[in-house]
């Protein structure tokens, strides 16, 4: 038997491909049951995110089996094969292991170390488990996988410090605001990083969303995407004395907000702290309204340092990553020999 992965990633496909190659929730029953009996598979999972789509399958020869594997996911998504042929990598044991170990602790993610990934791996193989498409072998390979990634996330320093500009937003929300369910967010235009920080700070649990917008029919989609409600840009200075945190990402070419309205909303708000993060270019809010007190503003440069620096403290601890799967790696391969 031989442990396989067929799989396409964001390094490999652009996204416009990814979104036609994943499977749905409701699909996954259906595609398992067909891989196993069309290719004579004893065990497969199936790992479809945002970022890849891969295909663990325990091969009882190796016989066209990649070429077999690549026209079913054409197949199976209606899509030409040709178009997909030169977008899969092909990995073999011990490769096909190492890779699942390295996507588990998060090594070949988009953002290095990244901690989803994990959790659908997890789901991955309880999803497989269930269909009946997993069996001794991959019921050792997943569960070491999974712990491979615990292990490297406990032992290393591979998941600390966001890197990216919205994940640095929240994270910089969090010195500022221990608790986010009480707080509302304002976003100034409905752009797509706006949208972007705006989900990554109501992931964290936050109240109540405000988006206020020069035109309150762009506004008002991206308002009831998050249950929020779409304000006038003139209302903009009632709906700030209500903000606890702000998110600036419009195209205006002039400051939306200066030091001497900030100065006036503070007073209204008795002090109360406010988080402003201005990403537009050029820049919507005056750098002056720093100098306020309680007021915290950081632009798009002070989050872009923040993340690259973020960055290379991950990649200094890639090699001890590294170590522990290629570690886990030779005791799964030892394990499963002398259970032959």
């Amino acid at each position: 038997m031989h442990i396989g992965v067929l799989g396409l990633n964001h390094r490999t496909t652009p996204v416009e491909l990814r979104e036609q190659m994943a499977f749905r929730e409701e699909e996954l029953p259906e595609a398992l049951t067909a891989v196993r009996r069309e290719l004579k598979i004893p065990e497969c999972v199936i790992l479809s995110t945002c970022n890849r789509v891969e295909l663990y399958t325990l091969l009882p020869e190796l016989n066209g089996h990649a070429a077999r594997l690549r026209e079913f996911l054409a197949r199976f998504h209606q899509l030409d094969p040709a178009h997909l042929s030169d977008r899969f990598y092909w990995h073999l044991q011990p490769d096909s292991v190492r890779h699942l170990f390295r996507v588990a602790a998060g090594l070949e993610s988009m953002v290095l170390g990244e901690s989803e990934i994990l959790g659908q791996v997890r789901e991955a193989y309880a999803q497989a488990a269930a269909c009946g498409s997993v069996g001794p072998v991959f019921h050792r390979l997943f569960q070491t996988a999974i712990r491979t990634g615990k292990e490297v996330r406990t032992k290393t320093r591979i998941g600390q410090g966001a890197t990216s500009v919205s994940s640095v937003a929240v994270e910089l929300a969090r010195r500022i605001f221990r608790d986010f369910r009480s707080k509302t967010i304002l976003t100034l235009g409905a752009g797509q990083m706006g949208e972007a920080a705006l989900r990554s700070l109501q992931d964290q649990g936050v109240g109540s969303v405000l988006v206020a917008n020069r035109t309150l029919a762009a506004a008002e989609p991206l308002a009831l995407a998050f249950k929020g409600k779409a304000v006038p840009l003139t209302e903009l200075e009632p709906a700030l004395i209500q903000a606890d945190i702000v998110i600036s990402s419009t195209a205006a070419d002039h400051y939306l907000l200066t030091r001497a309205q900030v100065h006036r909303i503070m007073t209204a708000r008795r002090g109360r702290p406010i988080f402003l993060i201005d990403i537009s270019v050029p820049r919507n809010l005056d750098p002056k309204i720093a100098e306020l007190e309680n007021v915290y503003l950081y632009d798009i440069d002070d989050l872009e340092e923040i993340a690259s620096a973020n960055r290379r403290r991950r990649l200094d601890e890639v090699t001890s990553c590294a170590a522990i799967v290629e570690d886990q790696l030779e005791n799964f391969l030892t394990r499963i020999s002398a259970a032959r």
